[in-house]
């Protein structure tokens, strides 16, 4: 099922790109269905919080009501920065599937890791995390 996800993931990536913007794309599911779903924005519509995963999330709590998305999963073509990560952990959501990990800003790979930091004390148990879905594919939309 995480490849399926993923692959729609790619979709709206190749559409971001295809834009003139990051290749990425994002979406949260919840029981089995994609709740919201967003490609990344920057950098033409000059909107500096435009990443997929910020505006999955927004839309997310949008349709479900809550800023608490605790029972869902999101799928994104590339590792969170550590700005999309502070949302993620901040609506507590308990699963996140990767395809690229993103070295230099990512919030898992880095020194900066706010996936799994656990001294917030109000942002409780980090996510479960898998990396690596349909990695060849998502690093190809980089290059």
């Amino acid at each position: 099922m995480d490849e399926q996800f993923m692959q729609r993931c790619i979709e709206l990536a190749k559409e971001a790109k295809d834009e003139g913007n990051v290749p990425v794309g994002s979406i949260i599911v919840r029981n089995g269905v994609i709740i919201a779903e967003a490609k990344e924005i920057v950098p033409t519509q000059q909107v500096v919080t435009g990443h997929a995963e910020v505006l999955a999330v927004q839309r997310a709590c949008d349709v479900l009501g809550t800023m608490d998305l605790y029972n869902c999963v999101l799928y994104t073509t590339a590792e969170p920065c550590w700005m999309c990560a502070y949302l993620i952990r901040d609506t507590k959501i308990g699963r996140v599937v990767i395809g690229s990990l993103t070295p230099h800003v990512g919030a898992l790979s880095t020194d900066y890791k706010i996936m799994t930091i656990e001294t917030v004390p109000y942002w409780g148990t980090p996510p479960e995390i898998v990396k690596g879905v349909l990695q060849v594919e998502c690093d190809k939309l980089r290059m």
